[in-house]
């Protein structure tokens, strides 16, 4: 019984320690502003909170998402070393200051919130001294617990997407309370001069959504109508600014291309190279959801062939096991790519084969030095500073940049030789049509290069008796 009254006590000294650490961390303005990163502090008119309601998915659908988000008036202030870099200044429609959001999905459910910023006067918040740069709209990420933003972004600059957006990390304040550090970044939407140039009257783009049931405007296609998870909805033009007219084209242009998925001479519409790459890109980086939102294609005008926009939304890679695809690949969730691999066509598998073999002894070293020295550099070393404030003032588990490093490292040495063998493995298949299989295998045991037991005939990349054909 002493014993026992022994570790109560103990217990319950090491909860009173804890508390008081907490109680004397200093979350104000003042001693943040001292970390190293930038602070952006914003102030809402009469200290109003961004609200939203929070809403589950509909029957048949997938998701958990928010409605009714108050726009509320603030303005901002950007601030390093106490030194005024930007101010909005107080709210005034179209004159000046800005509006803030709650923004996301799931990621909305949490204390610590993901913001959208729309400011009153194109500014470039990221301050990089050129007014090409200037625009309205801006996102506060809640993603600098870890580098997985950094990390997929920088793969998707190197492996060519597009456009690549562009961000700071920084410090947050809302109203004077310390929310943690954040990302403050560029918004995916169009831009002549800096984001996704896309024709102002004939381009768009389109977001592959799970979360169309939350949207005023989406539509249908042909290929995911018998799925009710999926829908697309608009980035461009706005939705609100979408005419029927517009739809029905889109519409019937994606419909098209599904069809010459499943015909197989997709590339007289889509840009193979484009969707080669960002596929690549995710199968590098292992990501797991694959189901959300954030799958951004785009078409820069009427001549124009489909493309992937830029990849968004890395919250999950390096979460597969180092022996497998991104779920991407694999197709547990919907999208073209598991058609375009297993085609009767293989411009798209062997774009893929390509490109792997082109950036494979490139791009993944080039990653590892960028992170590396972002360890050692001043902002990351800020930056591990802030995680530590971060992690009080939410009660969160600290993780540190030098362990992000690390694991990125073991992934890539777990990874990328089991991807080499795989990919190189796939370049080795033989034609073979199907009147071939009826005269000369009588096996009823044909899977596809995913494991999936097939019936013949069919179209696709199949394995028999261990070795693999294109059936034809």
């Amino acid at each position: 019984m002493q014993n026992s009254y022994r570790q109560i006590n103990i217990f319950f000294l090491f909860f009173l320690f804890c508390l008081s650490i907490n109680a004397q961390t200093d979350f104000s303005f003042e001693n943040i502003s001292q970390i190293g990163l930038p602070v952006v502090s914003i102030t809402t008119l009469n200290g109003e909170e961004p609200t939203c309601e929070y809403v589950e998915h509909p029957e048949g659908s997938m998701g958990q998402g928010i409605t009714n988000a108050t726009k509320v008036p603030c303005r901002i202030i950007i601030t390093k070393n106490k030194e005024v870099l930007f101010d909005s200044g107080e709210y005034e429609k179209n004159i000046s200051g800005a509006t803030i959001k709650i923004n996301g999905n799931s990621s909305a459910y949490h204390d610590n919130k993901p913001y959208k910023i729309k400011l009153q006067v194109k500014e470039d918040l990221l301050l990089r001294g050129d007014k090409k740069y200037k625009d309205k709209e801006w996102r506060l990420l809640k993603d600098a617990r870890t580098l997985n933003t950094m990390i997929g972004l920088k793969m998707n600059e190197l492996i060519g997407m597009p456009w690549t957006p562009s961000y700071m990390f920084c410090n947050v304040f809302i109203n004077n309370d310390y929310r943690g550090c954040y990302l403050l970044t560029e918004s995916v939407k169009r831009n002549s001069d800096c984001r996704l140039d896309v024709d102002k009257n004939t381009g768009f783009i389109i977001e592959r959504d799970a979360y169309w049931w939350n949207e005023e405007v989406y539509f249908e296609t042909s290929y995911f109508s018998p799925k009710m998870h999926y829908r697309y909805t608009w980035k461009y033009p706005d939705e609100e600014d979408v005419t029927e007219e517009q739809t029905q084209y889109v519409q019937s242009y994606i419909n098209q291309v599904e069809k010459s998925i499943e015909e197989g001479n997709y590339d007289k519409y889509i840009d193979v190279n484009s969707f080669a790459s960002w596929l690549l890109a995710h199968d590098i980086l292992g990501t797991w959801d694959s189901g959300g939102s954030n799958l951004y294609v785009m078409r820069y005008d009427d001549n124009s062939l489909l493309e992937m926009a830029n990849m968004w939304d890395f919250d999950t890679i390096f979460w597969m096991d180092k022996d497998s695809f991104s779920r991407y690949h694999t197709g547990n969730y919907d999208f073209y790519f598991p058609s375009l691999l297993n085609n009767s066509n293989t411009s798209f598998l062997y774009a893929y084969i390509n490109k792997w073999n082109d950036i494979k002894d490139i791009i993944p070293q080039q990653i590892i030095d960028y992170i590396k020295a972002f360890a050692d550099s001043e902002e990351g070393k800020a930056l591990q500073l802030s995680r530590e404030y971060y992690t009080k003032r939410w009660d969160k588990e600290l993780t540190t940049v030098n362990e992000d490093v690390e694991k990125m490292i073991d992934w890539f040495n777990g990874h990328l030789p089991w991807l080499d063998t795989t990919i190189s493995d796939m370049g080795k298949q033989t034609s073979i049509s199907t009147t071939y299989l009826y005269q000369n295998d009588h096996s009823s045991h044909i899977y596809d290069i995913h494991g999936k037991q097939l019936k013949i005939p069919q179209k696709g990349i199949c394995i028999i008796n261990n070795k693999k054909y294109i059936i034809k």
